[in-house]
């Protein structure tokens, strides 16, 4: 008999056990939480643009259709001595600031070794030799929103010879801060 009365007492404290067990990983479930969050991102803007009459501005991105300049009269009778000026206007849009640099003006045909060039800021836009005289460096930083108005320069160089031809291509980088 006392096996049997054991045997219950050992069920009765497996049974209580159970019990307990169970109520213990509910008490421990009620204490788990979880936090969430969640955040939403979008790419900044950043557009480079400039303009031949300073009013409209365009993307001009590659050497494929780049910004038209209509140098004053002259420029297709050079010879030496000879001084013609063009104005442009770059302006940058968007997010960001940008450092900004004028890479060396690229020269094509048989005129390419017989100029020189030149670049100054002014205020307006504009550009003749007074506005020349009275620029400034050009700047090496643009913010956003800022319009900077150039006046560019070419100078025929003594080497220029009767019937030489060719194109000659600016360009500004700006790359973001």
């Amino acid at each position: 008999m006392v096996k049997r009365m054991d045997r219950r007492k050992v069920l009765a404290v497996l049974a209580g056990g159970l019990v307990l067990g169970v109520g213990a990983a509910v008490t421990l479930a009620s204490w788990n939480d979880d936090e969430v969050a969640t955040g939403d991102f979008t790419a900044g803007e950043f557009v480079f643009q400039g303009s031949s009459d300073g009013t409209t501005f365009t993307d001009h991105a590659t050497g494929d259709a780049p910004g038209e300049l209509s140098f004053e009269t002259g420029a297709d009778t050079l010879s030496p001595g000879d001084v013609v000026y063009e104005a442009y206007a770059l302006k940058l849009t968007g997010d960001y600031d940008a450092d900004l640099a004028a890479t060396a003006p690229a020269e094509t045909g048989t005129i390419a070794e017989d100029l020189a060039y030149g670049a100054v800021a002014t205020t307006a836009f504009g550009c003749d030799a007074a506005a020349f005289a009275g620029g400034s460096a050009v700047p090496t930083t643009i913010a956003s929103g800022q319009t900077i108005n150039l006046c560019l320069q070419v100078t025929a160089e003594d080497s220029i010879e009767q019937g030489d031809t060719g194109t000659v291509t600016w360009q500004w980088v700006a790359e973001s801060k």
